[in-house]
């Protein structure tokens, strides 16, 4: 074909040279008044004759040295004609080789193509959803959407995996309005992933890139050290002792209640060093508070899940394409819930602020390491059939896995409603300002599940649930969820 057919099979000269070129011109005027649009994209623009004879300008077709370009078969118009042309470009190149005919590339960057402000949002659509600039700050927007052109057609963006290039696109037609306001450092977690391209942030895509692990990073339990700090807990509760004048204005100066502790499963009375080489022979920890929290406290926290809204409550899902996991509804879990989280302003109201630390010093980990509170809500009939609290993915990501569980109950259930253990034969029934802490690892290992910890949420017989989950991890679980590496 190439031989017999090389006119025919010639690449055409009338092309367009983007692939934006389509979108471009249907913006009113722009062929018109755009000379680079008629250089750039003549077969969009109907300019086909005058792109022609740009590129006949310097020809060597009169140069008698260069071979005739002529078809040789009767048959190469009709081959041509059913796609030889575009299906077949790789062998179809006999005329470039007679003519060795070169083509301008089109420009990468702004800078090499003036184009007005609507083909500049037109072109936004090339990664994503088509950005929308408006009002005070149209310039600033606009100035980076351009921005952003530049950065998808530099080495910064180009040498990435197909993979995560795919996968980087802006997925509102906001981004760019949102990074000029400064969203991309003020909610990272959201912005670098689904707003990449406007925040330059293409590569994070990837969570090995983005969620690097500390190995600096200080854990909230060294393995041996769990048995030693319910030991402590028994031990320094308030309501345990005789308090003095002075441990009691103490209490009162850090927000701390007289609580009590009662033990419900213990490993041993014997040394923590000796539990801690069979812990996984002997019974696990499950401690209750009773009075942990006061009864204004519990009112404030479940009018605090009306106000963020109870939504049914989810389970972790499949992987995403961040690398985080999508939340799924289910038939076994069939509570409400809302979530008290910092960026909604939750986690730093007064409340919610004095739960943290209180369960903080009672547990000597930071507050911080804590997820935000889960407020929940029970209606009769509703559960949540035996899981496990531990996430095996965060194993090797920045916040570490789950340790602890302190679960809080905001009010009295009529009949039902209890937390149960079924591997340990324990139940623990709500009530008003009780707390229940169990441990979801081992003491000889906080990074390893202790499976015997599966519970459940038995189902309300009669009247409604309400409760907070806190679950503590390893690490700092609020730095690394604002990089949406948790």
């Amino acid at each position: 074909m190439q031989e017999q057919c090389p006119v025919s099979c010639k690449e055409d000269d009338c092309k367009d040279l983007h692939v934006r070129c389509p979108a471009w011109s249907q913006i009113k005027d722009n062929c018109v008044d755009n000379p680079d649009m008629r250089k750039y994209c003549g077969k969009s623009c109907n300019a086909c004759e005058e792109q022609a004879a740009a590129n006949a300008t310097g020809s060597d077709e009169d140069d008698e040295d260069v071979m005739p370009c002529v078809d040789e078969h009767t048959n190469c118009r009709y081959w041509a004609d059913k796609g030889m042309n575009e299906n077949c470009a790789r062998s179809c190149t006999a005329c470039e080789k007679i003519k060795q005919r070169k083509t301008k590339e089109y420009p990468a960057s702004t800078e090499e193509l003036a184009v007005d402000t609507d083909v500049i949002l037109e072109e936004s659509a090339s990664f994503g959803e088509k950005q929308v600039a408006d009002g005070g700050e149209r310039r600033q927007t606009i100035a980076r959407v351009k921005a952003t052109i530049d950065y998808m057609a530099s080495e910064k963006f180009t040498k990435l995996s197909p993979a995560i290039k795919e996968s980087c696109m802006n997925r509102n037609e906001l981004c760019a309005f949102w990074a000029i306001l400064g969203e991309c450092e003020k909610n990272e977690a959201y912005m670098v992933i689904q707003c990449a391209p406007s925040c330059y942030s293409c590569h994070l895509i990837d969570i090995s890139a983005r969620c690097p692990v500390d190995a600096d990073a200080v854990p909230g339990l060294e393995p041996g050290t769990l048995n030693k700090m319910f030991e402590r807990i028994v031990e320094t509760a308030p309501g345990n002792r005789t308090l003095t004048d002075e441990e009691r204005e103490e209490l009162k100066q850090n927000e701390m209640t007289e609580y009590t502790v009662e033990v419900i499963s213990r490993p041993s009375d014997e040394p923590s060093t000796e539990v801690s080489a069979k812990n996984d022979k002997l019974p696990p920890w499950v401690v209750v508070f009773e009075n942990f929290i006061s009864d204004e406290e519990c009112d404030e926290m479940i009018q605090l899940g009306y106000k963020h809204e109870y939504k049914r409550s989810a389970d972790v899902g499949k992987l995403k394409f961040d690398g985080t996991h999508e939340s799924i509804e289910n038939s076994r879990r069939t509570s409400e819930n809302a979530w008290c989280s910092g960026h909604l302003g939750c986690r730093n109201a007064t409340v919610p602020t004095r739960l943290h630390n209180r369960m903080s010093k009672v547990l000597d980990i930071p507050a911080d390491n804590g997820e935000d509170m889960q407020i929940l809500k029970y209606e009769k009939g509703q559960f949540y059939r035996t899981h496990h609290d531990f996430i095996e993915h965060q194993v090797d990501r920045p916040c570490g896995p789950r340790i602890l569980t302190f679960f809080l109950y905001l009010s009295d259930v009529e009949e039902g409603g209890g937390t149960n253990f079924p591997d340990l034969g324990i139940t623990v029934e709500p009530k008003k300002g009780r707390a229940l802490l169990w441990p979801s690892v081992y003491d000889s290992n906080p990074k390893k599940d202790d499976p015997r910890m599966r519970h459940q949420a038995l189902p309300v017989k009669e009247g409604t649930k309400f409760a907070a989950n806190s679950w503590i991890h390893l690490y700092d679980y609020q730095a690394a969820q604002k990089k949406g590496c948790h």
